[in-house]
């Protein structure tokens, strides 16, 4: 009869057992803590009997860590360090000598003149492995911080948690400079370009890359041959910065920056404050973009990532990014992002008070040759500058008339422009994705998130609610003054009747 645990990969343990013997059954209770504490299925494949991806991803990176000398081999030196750190006891030299035995029998590559290979260091967990001695690998990982998904646990991801809801997360100078670094480390053809391979050669000291699902992966520019510039590349760290902070951090981690949140993360000011001094200090804009069904939304997008324009229309179901350098007058770059809300998704979004307080700035595109596209930008536009006067996280706004090429309607821009006059804002900025005419709209609407104070749409809500502080504020400062008034007339009696009293 063939053994369970060789019919059946995915069994970890079968031993036979009795409740009277009492020794059988502390046994079994010690495999069943084992399988608790120390499980078998994050770090091993029983069918292939071979270390899943996800594990030798972590313990490559912790490889990486105890090569110092950064000679992608551990020395006996560095391994008696890796030693210490992990099971707090050295090594005696004929037990390093007895390690590296057993690897170089069974993997000959595993071992060369300098010490332990990648290969052999890999080799040896999974050697434990099959000898039943995980809780040894166990034991590694979470030294270096893993947890039971073989992520980072969160203490190690620590990040300030006292933001303010219109303040944002950039990176630090210091952890831009370390991935312009890393970038040409990676960058093995030495084009300017880091191509599939390499980026995945970045990554493979994190569990998965992260740019491989949305709303990454489909948000940068991308050169004809699908690779990623420096540009391109700190665009993404950029969004991801922004939209999750802490992954952020886990991800530099991951790639070798010893870094803390202090030293990678900086937190914005306000966006409140920045208008008060009607400047910013910005350096990526986050840019809402909303418009009715078939207005032109996702051609601007596509557009700021150089992707060519499509006739074929496809309708946005779920929001969408795309991120991008925008240079500026006299060098001056900053980073832009573009999140599409579909109509659909309006109401949902709003329906949140605090929802505006990342936006810096709000475009609403339409159709500049339908009627009823104008009229629904415009509804939004209402819509979305009531939220922001009743939230406190008002935002400069833009209208943009899109699909110029097929033609606009005289009326329509009239209205537009007289709407726009009504509120506040500039006029509509014409453009055509389709003939490449953009009117230098993205260096607009990150002018537009440059200067915090302008631009912002008021309704007449905002102006009732306005005129109503005005006369509050009228009322009592008549009030003041009436109470000085009468204070100063109470003091001037006191002091007659007093002089009244002494000369009689």
């Amino acid at each position: 009869m063939v053994p369970l645990m060789q019919q059946f990969r995915e069994i970890e343990t079968c031993i036979e057992c009795s409740a009277v013997n009492m020794l059988q059954i502390q046994e079994v209770f010690y495999f069943a803590q084992k399988a608790v504490l120390h499980p078998t299925a994050p770090l091993f494949d029983q069918e292939t009997q071979t270390l899943r991806p996800r594990c030798m991803r972590a313990l490559k990176r912790i490889f990486i860590l105890c090569d110092h000398d950064m000679d992608s081999d551990l020395n006996d030196e560095e391994i008696n360090e890796f030693q210490v750190k992990c099971f707090n006891a050295p090594l005696q030299p004929a037990e390093i000598v007895g390690v590296k035995s057993v690897v170089q029998e069974k993997l000959p590559e595993g071992v060369n003149e300098l010490g332990l290979t990648l290969t052999g260091f890999l080799f040896l967990h999974a050697l434990f492995i099959e000898k039943g001695r995980i809780e040894t690998t166990w034991t590694v990982l979470r030294k270096f911080g893993y947890n039971d998904e073989l992520k980072l646990r969160d203490d190690y991801l620590t990040i300030p948690n006292k933001k303010a809801p219109d303040q944002s997360f950039e990176l630090t100078s210091e952890a831009v400079e370390f991935l312009k670094g890393i970038f040409s480390t990676f960058d093995d053809d030495k084009d300017g370009v880091l191509r599939d391979n390499e980026l995945e050669d970045l990554f493979s000291t994190a569990p998965e890359s992260p740019w491989d699902q949305a709303p990454y992966r489909d948000a940068v520019e991308k050169t004809p041959l699908r690779g990623l510039s420096l540009s391109g590349f700190l665009s993404e760290w950029a969004l991801m910065t922004s939209l999750d902070p802490a992954q952020s951090i886990a991800n530099l981690i991951y790639v070798g920056h010893n870094c803390n949140a202090a030293s990678a993360l900086h937190i914005t000011r306000r966006r409140s404050v920045d208008r008060k001094k009607q400047r910013t200090e910005r350096n990526v804009f986050q840019c809402f973009v909303f418009g009715p069904k078939n207005a032109g939304k996702s051609a601007l997008l596509m557009s700021l990532s150089g992707r060519p324009f499509s006739e074929n229309y496809v309708p946005t179901i779920t929001e969408q990014y795309v991120v991008n350098v925008v240079n500026q007058h006299v060098g001056n770059k900053k980073t832009l992002i573009l999140r599409e809300i579909p109509e659909d998704g309006v109401k949902k979004l709003l329906s949140n008070k605090e929802s505006l307080a990342a936006c810096d700035v709000a475009v609403f595109v339409y159709d500049s040759s339908s009627e009823y596209s104008r009229k629904g930008a415009v509804e939004l536009l209402s819509v979305v500058a009531r939220q922001g006067e009743e939230s406190g996280f008002g935002m400069p706004c833009l209208l943009i008339a899109a699909k110029n090429d097929l033609g606009s309607n005289a009326t329509t821009n009239k209205d537009s422009a007289k709407i726009c006059l009504e509120m506040g804002i500039e006029a509509p900025i014409p453009v055509s994705v389709k003939e490449r005419d953009l009117n230098d709209v993205f260096s607009r609407i990150v002018n537009a998130a440059e200067h915090p104070h302008l631009s912002v749409p008021e309704t007449e809500f905002g102006r009732s609610q306005k005129r109503y502080r005005r006369f509050v504020n009228r009322a009592l400062m008549c009030l003041s003054v009436g109470a000085a008034a009468t204070f100063v007339g109470l003091a001037a009696y006191r002091a007659y009747a007093a002089r009244k009293n002494t000369s009689s």
